[in-house]
């Protein structure tokens, strides 16, 4: 009985041993995600160019330059010279051939975060047409190849958290809303009249 009791208590020790170890990990990467965040800046901006659609090829493109430390040259070709060049700068341009995957690893590291407690907010701006849509989510008849940041991040948020399951719970909520005309709508709205909010913008 001795024996039992001293047996137990050497594995209860290596087990208190063991989460101790774990919190101390999980308190270091922490505090190193945080310092890689504030290196790189708590607001990324990414432009991605979208590629000429079926029947534009004919035209021409105003992009002049792109750098591969985020730099985008752009000419408007109404203006002579140096006046029609106009320089953006952003965290990583993403050029007309880049591909959803390519694009999604960028973010990867921020949406893995969100299993370790940080707040992430990944979202897309640009006039209609731009490309917003197909990034966020990828085409209508999507395949996983071509699936956009929205159904990846959902995929390895999902696959991580699986993967935890023996020694971390999580409860995962999805929201998902649309900006437009100042007015904001639930995408995910059961009734299917895409629920607009009462909050003016």
């Amino acid at each position: 009985m001795a024996y039992n009791c001293l047996f137990s208590g050497v594995k209860l020790q290596t087990l208190a041993d063991a989460s101790e170890n774990y919190h101390a990990l999980l308190a270091e990467n922490r505090k190193l995600f945080n310092e890689i965040q504030d290196l790189k800046g708590n607001i990324r901006v990414y432009c991605r160019i979208r590629p000429f659609l079926p029947g534009q090829r004919e035209k021409r493109t105003s992009v002049e330059h792109v750098g591969e430390n985020g730099e985008l040259v752009v000419a408007d070709r109404s203006k002579p010279g140096k006046e029609g060049h106009r320089l953006f700068k952003f965290n990583k341009v993403f050029g007309s051939d880049a591909t959803q995957a390519e694009v999604y690893s960028d973010t990867q590291p921020l949406i893995r975060s969100v299993l370790d407690g940080y707040n992430v907010c990944i979202f897309a701006y640009g006039q209609t047409g731009s490309g917003k849509t197909y990034t966020m989510t990828g085409p209508n008849s999507s395949t996983k190849e071509n699936w956009g940041v929205n159904y990846r991040a959902l995929n390895d948020l999902f696959d991580i958290s699986q993967r935890r399951k023996s020694s971390i719970t999580y409860e995962i909520g999805v929201q998902m809303v649309e900006i437009y005309n100042e007015q904001v709508r639930d995408l995910l709205s059961s009734d299917g009249s895409q629920k607009k909010y009462p909050w003016q913008l």
